[in-house]
């Protein structure tokens, strides 16, 4: 018997190709809709109103954000945008204002690292660039002269 993994197992943690920073599991976009959507508990009005309704509202609309971004913004499967929805339209759901930005908010600054990590060293803006190239040459026609 062998220790060695089987070829056909793939490994449990994405990696991008730029620095070994692993892919977060729910998109960037999902992640702010669970804290936006955890700031309705914010209002006294709807907690007042009717909070089981609000909760069942708030939950049904995190788990259709999450589910629809991760299905066609990330392009993850039905069975895991929906279970991804499940999870955070539950988490969303919670009648404190503080679960969803506890979740959300590690989850949005691990998305943007990960989207940091693989912007290119340079050459990331062609304006830029270009306007820089320009001003270096005017720069070396004036000291030319």
């Amino acid at each position: 018997m062998s220790l060695e993994p089987r070829p056909e197992e793939a490994p449990l943690v994405s990696r991008s190709d730029s620095g070994g920073f692993p892919a977060p599991p729910i998109h960037a976009l999902a992640a702010l809709a669970t804290i936006a959507l955890d700031g309705v508990f914010t209002v006294p009005e709807l907690a007042a109103f009717s909070l089981p309704i609000t909760v069942v509202a708030v939950g049904a609309l995190g788990f259709s954000a999450t589910a629809l971004v991760q299905r066609f913004v990330a392009k993850d499967d039905w069975g895991a945008s929906l279970a991804k929805g499940l999870v955070m339209g539950i988490i969303a759901g919670v009648p404190y204002p503080v679960a969803g930005t506890l979740v959300g908010l590690p989850l949005l600054a691990w998305s943007g690292l990960h989207q940091w990590r693989k912007l290119p060293r340079s050459g990331n803006n062609q304006l830029v660039d270009d306007a820089l190239r320009g001003q270096r040459a005017l720069e070396e026609k004036r000291g030319g002269e």
